[in-house]
């Protein structure tokens, strides 16, 4: 297939068996399919238009879904697309997106294609982060020599060893108006999940990537200019902190909280990156992602029946799981901040498993659009992951 061309998605809506809660899935379990990264830009503001990636003969692009007739037209072409790295720009009339280790702007209507940027050889460029107040992203880039072990595959084995092996990483800041790059941290130690502050595109959020046991802490911030990170929280070996965001008006950072020894607490968690001050919000099901409206009243979670760290489940268990049938705390929750409650929205009943090419295409990653009208998740309940979504005006009238 080519840039340009249009498939279809049939929409099929059914009620959830067990909250009766209506789910509309809109693409083709019988194909892997996912929405971008859970805090990416990736529904238009008017919540008509979705970035998503299909697996079509064995290759993933980048498309434009029309949510009301479920047309999708294909944004990229070639090898080397990086199925999760698209965003739309802040006017939303382009899309961002990385490629063969170069960073592109593709005009949503006439498709014409640039390069912005391109990393350097002996380099590999990932974890893009596009501002929405300035024609700015962020991204980390990894000399590859440093780097023992490949980080796309269909397995977790990466994980423990690149942590530990601190590869020379690098934060790098582009004005895509200007045509300027910026060295804005450099250091030995596996950097990834590049998000600049809303409102202040100078703050760029990452984190030091690797399991919750072996890395210092896992939340940082740097500003350009100063090329000195600022760590947002202490973080003990048995303690785990994600998958951190910035909130909508970028005044704090969000976060799961869960302690792996003890109590077992786990609570969403916000913290002030100018003061460190930490907030306790409320506690919550064992997340492995949760998001918030752009309103600031809602979050959403997706639950783990398993509460083993994604990253420690193995195959073999996850499949095991999969085959008895068995239903566990695998829900989506709600989580209404003005009345600190939680509730259980649908099963997405995902496996979680890695086995469909990357470690991350069975994760619900729920997300609101950006109207605030839908929450999109990830389940490959019903074969292939496939993308669903709920209805909050739906949820509104049968909540109240």
């Amino acid at each position: 297939m080519a840039r340009g061309d249009i498939i279809h998605n049939a929409f099929e809506t059914y009620t959830d068996p067990y909250t009766g809660v209506e789910v509309e899935r809109l693409t083709d379990p019988a194909q892997t399919c996912h929405h971008m990264y859970f805090y990416a830009h990736m529904t238009t503001a008017d919540g008509s238009k979705l970035l998503y990636s299909p697996e079509i003969d064995g290759e993933r692009q980048i498309f434009c879904m029309d949510l009301a007739t479920g047309d999708a037209v294909q944004l990229t072409e070639g090898a080397g697309v990086d199925d999760w790295s698209a965003e739309f720009t802040r006017d939303e009339q382009h899309v961002l997106y990385h490629q063969q280790n170069a960073i592109w702007r593709v005009d949503i209507d006439t498709l014409e294609t640039e390069c912005v940027y391109r990393t350097p050889e002996g380099w590999d460029g990932r974890d893009i982060g596009v501002s929405r107040d300035a024609d700015v992203l962020s991204l980390v880039e990894l000399e590859l020599s440093t780097l023992p072990a490949k980080i796309d595959g269909a397995s977790w084995d990466f994980f423990r060893q690149n942590c530990l092996a601190k590869p020379h990483c690098r934060i790098r800041s582009v004005d895509v108006a200007a045509g300027t790059v910026e060295t804005v941290l450099d250091e030995r130690c596996w950097l990834g999940h590049t998000q600049i502050r809303p409102g202040d595109p100078e703050t760029i959020m990452f984190c030091h990537e690797g399991p919750y046991d072996v890395i210092d802490a896992r939340m940082w911030v740097v500003r350009r200019g100063e090329g000195v990170a600022r760590c947002l929280r202490d973080q003990p070996e048995d303690l785990i902190l994600t998958h951190e965001f910035w909130v909508p008006d970028g005044s704090r950072v969000a976060y799961v909280y869960r302690e792996m020894s003890g109590s077992g607490c786990e609570e969403i968690r916000t913290i002030d990156p100018d003061t460190l001050e930490e907030t306790v919000i409320m506690p919550c099901q064992t997340f492995a992602h949760c998001n918030c409206d752009h309103a600031g009243r809602y979050f959403v979670g997706d639950a783990q029946g398993d509460t083993t760290p994604i990253h420690l489940q193995k195959e073999e268990d996850i499949e095991a799981r999969r085959a008895s049938g068995e239903v566990l705390n695998d829900f989506l929750y709600l989580i209404d901040l003005k009345q600190r409650r939680e509730v259980r929205l649908a099963y997405h009943g995902t496996s979680w498993s890695a086995r469909w090419g990357t470690p991350q295409d069975a994760h619900p990653h729920p997300c609101f659009s950006e109207d605030d009208r839908y929450i999109y998740y990830v389940t490959d309940r019903f074969g292939h992951p496939a993308i669903c979504r709920i209805d909050m005006e739906w949820l509104h009238q049968e909540l109240g």
